[in-house]
């Protein structure tokens, strides 16, 4: 017996009804699982602790947002995400570092890190060895011997030039001139482990007695009026350029106050005979004295160590060794 037209349509009505309902509690089931779950983004919260914010030191990550149960941490040094409530990293490079913590795969928060250098630690195995006398006198030959152990390459400084007076192990010199001067050694280009030994040249005790002419003069009368010959004029000497003197502890002062913002590099242009971009030393890294003075400008520094090389032709300023420790900024 065939169902009648009313029963069909009854039993059509019910597969609907069934249909929306099922749909309802699935759409409702999972409209709960989000709204129980959801974190709104801006209370996503997490530490960073650390001794040190250096490279090579350990920093530990903490989240603390609340109702978490997926993280996804990245480092913002190119490194592989990690995953986990407290992770621990290590930063290879100094600089400034995003990290992102991914929360339940919906939001994201970030926090900036600053990653300083490492700390150098001086080994004092490495710092260049010598001995060398108290005193020399001019003319006398100097001789020296490098006792630093695995040395293969140096550059010696005899404190008459700025120029790298030799690069033999055990050198040999002749002072050409009275002072208190002092002797560079740098090995295996490494300008931390520079070793500075200071010696006084004393003033040779030979002295050449140069034979005296006797100039004769012709007679004149007293009517004559002399002048000088016109090729006398053009033979006179011309007076050689001359760098300004400069006292250590004055050069040092200027630069203080480039650091306090008092003065720039054009200041000492006419110690460095117009040359700005002179090559230098600062805290063992070479530079030019323009990039020197913009580094230190508005720092707080205080100077531990100057050593000035001059030329002895023209007195210009051919090279400067510093060191410095940074005590803020202003």
């Amino acid at each position: 017996m065939k169902p009648s037209n009313t029963q069909r349509n009854t039993y059509m009505d019910r597969s609907i009804v069934l249909f929306f309902v099922i749909t309802f509690f699935v759409t409702a089931a999972v409209f709960a699982f989000k709204y129980v779950n959801y974190i709104p983004c801006e209370i996503i919260d997490f530490d960073i602790n650390a001794k040190n914010y250096r490279v090579g030191e350990i920093i530990r990550f903490k989240d603390k947002t609340k109702g978490a149960f997926k993280r996804e941490w990245d480092f913002g040094d190119s490194s592989k995400t990690r995953s986990g409530l407290s992770p621990f990293h290590t930063f290879e490079n100094p600089g400034q570092y995003n990290i992102k913590l991914k929360i339940n795969g919906q939001c994201e928060g970030i926090k900036t890190i600053i990653i300083k250098e490492k700390v150098f630690i001086l080994d004092s195995t490495k710092l260049a060895n010598f001995k060398a006398p108290a005193s020399i006198k001019v003319g006398e030959v100097l001789r020296l011997k490098d006792n630093t152990k695995d040395a293969h390459k140096w550059e010696w400084r005899f404190g008459e030039t700025a120029r790298v007076n030799s690069i033999k192990k055990n050198p040999q010199y002749i002072y050409e001139s009275p002072g208190l001067k002092t002797i560079t050694l740098i090995v295996n280009d490494d300008n931390r482990y520079a070793t500075r030994k200071k010696i006084k040249v004393l003033p040779s005790n030979k002295k050449v007695n140069a034979p005296k002419k006797r100039i004769r003069r012709p007679k004149e009368s007293s009517s004559t009026i002399k002048y000088a010959p016109k090729d006398a004029i053009k033979n006179e000497p011309k007076t050689e350029f001359r760098a300004p003197d400069i006292k250590d502890s004055n050069f040092a002062s200027k630069i203080m106050a480039v650091s306090n913002k008092k003065a720039s590099a054009k200041d000492f242009s006419k110690y460095l005979c117009d040359n700005l971009q002179l090559q230098m030393t600062a805290r063992g890294k070479r530079t030019t004295f323009i990039e020197f003075c913009e580094k230190i400008k508005g720092k707080r520094i205080k100077i531990k160590e100057l050593e000035i090389f001059r030329n002895k032709k023209n007195n210009c300023i051919e090279y400067i060794t510093i060191q410095y420790s940074k005590t803020g900024l202003f």
